[in-house]
C-alpha cells in the first residue's frame, strides 16, 4: 500500500509548474493543443475593438426598454431608456383621477379593514433600477420589498422624486413606518453606526 504521507515523499524540491497550462484552455475547441482562451488572447482585432470605444444596443422581450452598453473614453457605461414612459404617466394620471372620484379598483389590494384599497404606484422598470442604483447599492425592488424599512424608504423616494408615478389618491402614500430618507450614493451620511 502506497502512503503518500511517507517522509521520503516530502523533500525540499517544489514541483515545477507549466504556466502555459494555466493560460490555455486545452479543451480541444480549436485544435487538440490550443483551446478557445488561447485563441482569444491571440486575436488582436478583438482586443483592439474591446480596448477602444464601442457600444451595443439590445431590447427587452417586450421591446419597450432599450439598453445600450459600451465604452467611451475608457469608461464603461450602461444606458437604459424606457420607451413607454409617457403611456405609464398617462395611465397613472387616469388611475389617480378615478381613485379621487371614488371609483373602486377591483384588482387593487385588500386593506387591513377588509375593504378594497388603491394600488400605490406604477413605476417604470428603468426608474426602479435608477432608484435602486442611487439609493440602495443596486439591490433590486423585488428584494427591497421584502424588508419593511427598505420598502418604506423606497416608497419615500418615489413619493418625493417621482410623484407622477404615485397612483394613490392625493399623491401621498400612506407609508405605515416612519423612516429616514435614504442617503443618495456619493452624498455624506450624517449619522453613522458604531
Amino acid at each position: 500500500m502506497n502512503d503518500i504521507n511517507q517522509p521520503e515523499y516530502l523533500d525540499d524540491t517544489d514541483p515545477e509548474k507549466n504556466w502555459d497550462y494555466y493560460r490555455q484552455d486545452h479543451g480541444g475547441m480549436i485544435t487538440n493543443h490550443n483551446g478557445m482562451a488561447d485563441k482569444l488572447l491571440q486575436n488582436d482585432d478583438l482586443y483592439r475593438s474591446m480596448k477602444g470605444d464601442w457600444s451595443r444596443t439590445a431590447w427587452n422581450r417586450n421591446e419597450n426598454i432599450r439598453v445600450t452598453t459600451g465604452r467611451e473614453d475608457g469608461k464603461f457605461y450602461i444606458k437604459r431608456e424606457q420607451m413607454n414612459e409617457n403611456e405609464i404617466k398617462l395611465r397613472v394620471k387616469n388611475y389617480r383621477h378615478a381613485a379621487e372620484l371614488g371609483i373602486p379598483d377591483p384588482l387593487a389590494p385588500i386593506g387591513d379593514d377588509g375593504k378594497l384599497t388603491f394600488k400605490w404606484m406604477e413605476l417604470p422598470s428603468v426608474i426602479s433600477i435608477r432608484i435602486s442604483d442611487q439609493y440602495f447599492d443596486g439591490i433590486p425592488w423585488n428584494a427591497l420589498k421584502n424588508d419593511r424599512t427598505l420598502k418604506a424608504q423606497f416608497y419615500r423616494v418615489v413619493e418625493t422624486e417621482y410623484p407622477e408615478y404615485v397612483c394613490y389618491p392625493g399623491g401621498k402614500l400612506p407609508i405605515p413606518v416612519a423612516v429616514a430618507y435614504p442617503t443618495k450614493k456619493g452624498e455624506k451620511k450624517y449619522f453613522k453606526g458604531h
